[in-house]
């Protein structure tokens, strides 16, 4: 998502399947603040736990399939979520860029498939029953979080709006659509879009999700401007 940040002394940093992975603070302060929950912080901790497993199995997702194209990546999660950098130096093309961008959401997908089929399994077979009740309820929040933020989250992602997946998907059929201005459309697309998902998620009381896509409706419309200015 929303551009890079610089790494700081306090980054978590590792790496999965040879990709470098760097965790800014202000993921875990971003996280902490979306599912804030005073009346028992592990609630919050679950949470927080939930959201850092998932987008970084989205952001898996974009690197793996760069990877395996030829281009090394890299992870950065911050507070604006993750991205997945990488060069291609060459073999670019709109069906692989379209198949990067497309890989983050399907793998949340992937990994929402798999806890839902766990989650009934696991209830099924009683799996649970030998727990406290204050346990039960830890392990019910994290299949839930887990579950909403694999698939609603996803579902968003895919949204025709610049900086998202769907985004970039657009901008790619766009740009094969109309070579000239290709770009252009597909900011004109973003404009209108996070536009009308800013106004949903406020009227339904849903304010996070408001500004960031009100962010995405301005962002877009600046785009728009300096591509204007330069022709």
């Amino acid at each position: 998502m929303l551009g890079n940040v610089a790494p700081t002394e306090f980054d978590l940093r590792f790496s999965l399947f040879g990709i470098p992975i760097r965790v800014h603070p202000l993921f875990w302060v971003m996280a902490a603040f979306m599912g804030w929950y005073p009346n028992d912080l592990k609630i919050t901790f679950i949470w927080i736990a939930c959201v850092f497993i998932s987008i970084l199995v989205h952001e898996l997702g974009h690197a793996v399939m760069a990877k395996y194209f030829g281009w090394p990546p890299e992870i950065v999660l911050y507070h604006f979520g993750g991205l997945a950098i990488y060069q291609p130096y060459s073999g670019l093309t709109t069906q692989r860029s379209i198949i990067i961008s497309a890989a983050g959401p399907m793998a949340g997908f992937g990994l929402y498939g798999a806890i839902f089929f766990f989650r009934y399994i696991s209830v099924r077979y009683g799996m649970w029953d030998g727990f406290s009740e204050q346990a039960r309820i830890y392990i019910g929040a994290a299949f839930h979080d887990l579950l909403f933020i694999n698939l609603i989250w996803g579902l968003i992602n895919l949204a025709p709006v610049l900086p998202l997946d769907g985004g970039h998907i657009c901008e790619d059929i766009c740009k094969t659509v109309r070579r000239s201005r290709g770009d252009v459309l597909a900011m004109q697309i973003s404009m209108v879009v996070a536009g009308g998902l800013a106004a949903y998620f406020f009227m339904h009381q849903q304010r996070y999700a408001g500004i960031m896509f009100a962010l995405f409706a301005f962002f877009n419309f600046q785009a728009y401007q300096q591509r204007n200015n330069i022709w």
